[in-house]
C-alpha cells in the first residue's frame, strides 16, 4: 500500500492516478474528499496530532509513504512578518511530516518502506512567488531528509525528497495570471513550467521497490534553472 498524504490536490492527485494506472493500490489522505467513490480515501488534519494518530491506527500495511503537502503565503517585507501565519506554515509543512512520520514509522519498519518528502525548487536557491516563510519550510524539511535517511538506515528504511520547480497544477493556473507565467517560463532553459504528471513519475522511482539504495538524496525537477544552494 502507497500512503499519499496531500493526495486530494495538486501533485499529490497526480500521484495518485498515475500510480493506480501502474497497478499499485494507494490510500488518500486530506482534509477534502475527493468525492470519488473508487478512491480509497481517508481524512487527515496533519495539523493535529489527535487526527494522524488515528489516520495511522486503521492502516494496516504501508510499502510507501508520500508527503506532499504544503502550504504557504504571498511574499511581503521582514517588517510585515506575522508570527501566526509563521506558526501555521511551519506546523504544516514541518511539523506535519514529522507527525505522520511518528505514527507510520512501525509499518514502514515492517516493509522497509519507502519515504517520498515533496520538496520545492525554493529549497534550493529562491521562490518566485511564495515568502520567505516557506523557504525557510522546505529548507527545514531538507535537513529532516538528511538526518533521518541515517537514522532509519538501521531499519532499511529510506527516505528521499523530491524537489520541483513551479508546477503546472490547477491552483497554480488560478492563481498567478498569464503574463507572470509567461514571464517565469522565459526563464527556466526549458522554456516551460513542469507538468504534474514528470513529477508523479519521480515519485514514483523514489517509491518503487528497486529503490533498493538511494537515502537522503533529492532529485530536482526544474527544467535547467537551478542555484547550488
Amino acid at each position: 500500500m502507497i500512503v499519499i498524504i496531500g493526495g486530494t490536490s495538486g501533485i499529490g492527485f497526480e500521484t495518485f492516478k498515475y500510480l493506480k494506472s501502474m497497478g499499485y493500490k494507494t490510500l488518500i489522505g486530506g482534509r477534502t474528499n475527493p468525492v470519488n467513490n473508487s478512491i480509497n480515501y481517508k481524512f487527515i488534519d496533519v495539523s493535529k496530532e489527535e487526527s494522524v494518530k488515528k489516520f495511522f491506527q486503521n492502516v494496516k500495511r504501508i510499502d510507501g509513504l508520500i508527503y506532499s503537502v504544503g502550504i504557504t503565503a504571498p511574499k511581503k517585507s521582514i517588517k510585515n512578518f506575522d508570527k501566526d501565519i509563521w506558526e501555521n506554515i511551519i506546523k504544516v509543512n514541518v511539523t506535519g511530516a514529522l507527525l505522520v512520520l511518528k505514527y507510520a514509522y512501525d509499518k514502514l519498519v515492517n516493509t522497509k518502506g519507502k519515504i517520498v518528502i515533496v520538496n520545492s525548487f525554493a529549497a534550493r536557491a529562491y521562490s518566485e512567488l511564495s515568502g520567505f516563510e516557506y523557504t525557510m519550510s522546505k529548507n527545514a524539511l531538507s535537513g529532516m531528509v538528511k538526518q533521518l535517511s541515517g537514522e532509519f538506515a538501521k531499519d532499511s528504511v529510506v527516505i528521499n525528497s523530491i524537489f520541483p520547480s513551479m508546477t503546472l497544477t490547477p491552483m497554480l493556473k488560478k492563481n498567478v495570471v498569464k503574463k507572470k507565467l509567461n514571464k517565469i517560463t522565459k526563464d527556466i532553459p526549458l522554456k516551460r513550467i513542469a507538468k504534474p504528471i514528470e513529477v508523479a513519475k519521480a515519485i514514483e522511482f523514489l517509491v518503487n521497490k528497486d529503490n533498493s539504495y538511494m537515502t537522503g538524496c533529492g532529485i530536482d525537477l526544474n527544467g535547467g534553472k537551478f542555484l547550488n544552494g
